[in-house]
């Protein structure tokens, strides 16, 4: 597993697809240390930059959207020839070569699809500034390769090619934006999480991979993220994969990352014994516990009633109930891309919300025990 990092018990945190509206008051982003043509960050980058930083100051996530322009699938397959995004999440491929050409360019970020990004990490350092001793760090999303080996494979590319291809890409891109990331920001924490829709129901017997596969996917870009020189020893690595409904978390934590992100009701259940070894071993789990697909309303209470309920059933399992509470992060249980600003605004209010009482719980479960 990778380093260890000191993190504040029930960090808030969110799997960064955010609503791409423009705000009134958004302000246009800076020039310095852009890299994405002539053109400053458009006024939606900058809007969803901004709620970004303020919804969850103290650790905010680069934002993505939900949308073809500035998705996750967009920057995984940007420079390389042959490939557009029609559709969220969907490839189309020209030619019939099995081989994919412009792979020495998955090292830059000098798309257009990377506008998000740049415009935050423009932002990271006057907003780290400000805050001082209460920043934490940031949370980063990327592709997964397991998701992208997928995509290609609906395009029409073999499995092996689409394996191979993905674990290269991904991991050259994920080098680039850790690499990016350090020169905004030379202290502080980093969690670069590997957005992995495809892994769910990976399970399943008619799952197109198998573990092997996507073992071989996922640690080639562990291995490379954790290899990269630091020019500063506080500069903290977390590198997750985020999940968004049940999966193989055997394989996946086999793979040397040290944070996974799942719904806390359906994603970790019945995992126990692996979930006690990896929180013994320093590993951090972001309980997505805002549902994302249903109307929200005021329900703090209920929600940490679930939240509870399944801390409960995992601590009766054998899982530490102190490591369940002191390794956790809260988020929720996947993008917001989807929400309106408003609507945005309320998950990760209650997100807040639910890291403070997680916190207040943690801290005096520690107290009790003389801790």
């Amino acid at each position: 597993m990778g380093e260890q990092v000191d993190l504040p018990f029930g960090l808030a945190t969110s799997v960064g697809a955010l609503p791409f509206e423009t705000i009134p008051d958004a302000k246009t982003a800076p020039e310095s240390g852009q890299d994405v043509g002539s053109d400053a960050a458009p006024d939606q980058c900058v809007a969803a930059v901004q709620l970004a930083l303020t919804s969850q100051p103290a650790f905010p996530t680069a934002p993505t959207s939900g949308d073809a322009e500035w998705s996750l699938l967009s920057q995984a397959i940007a420079g390389l020839e042959g490939l557009e995004t029609v559709a969220p999440g969907i490839l189309t491929r020209s030619g019939n070569s099995g081989e994919i050409t412009g792979c020495d360019q998955a090292g830059q970020l000098n798309a257009p699809a990377f506008q998000p990004l740049h415009a935050f990490l423009d932002q990271l350092g006057p907003h780290s500034e400000r805050l001082g001793d209460r920043f934490v760090g940031s949370r980063i999303g990327i592709l997964g390769p397991v998701t992208l080996s997928l995509a290609f494979r609906a395009a029409g590319m073999a499995t092996e090619q689409a394996v191979a291809s993905a674990a290269l890409i991904v991991a050259a891109r994920a080098r680039a934006i850790l690499r990016a990331y350090r020169v905004a920001m030379p202290s502080g924490s980093v969690a670069v999480v590997m957005s992995e829709p495809g892994l769910v129901g990976a399970m399943h017997p008619t799952f197109p991979l198998s573990p092997t596969q996507v073992l071989a996917l996922l640690a080639p870009v562990v291995s490379a993220l954790d290899q990269l020189p630091r020019s500063e020893p506080d500069q903290g690595l977390l590198i997750g994969v985020h999940v968004p409904g049940r999966t193989d978390w055997d394989t996946i934590i086999s793979s040397g990352v040290s944070l996974i992100s799942a719904p806390a009701e359906s994603g970790l259940p019945g995992w126990s014994a692996t979930l006690s070894d990896f929180l013994a071993a320093g590993g951090r789990v972001a309980w997505g516990v805002v549902p994302v697909n249903q109307p929200l309303g005021s329900r703090e209470d209920l929600l940490w009633r679930r939240l509870s309920a399944v801390w409960c059933q995992l601590s009766s399992e054998g899982v530490d109930p102190l490591l369940l509470r002191s390794r956790s992060l809260i988020s929720p249980e996947d993008g917001l891309g989807h929400f309106g600003v408003s609507q945005a605004t309320l998950a990760l209010g209650l997100v807040d919300s639910l890291s403070d009482r997680v916190r207040r719980q943690a801290i005096g479960a520690r107290l009790s025990l003389g801790a």
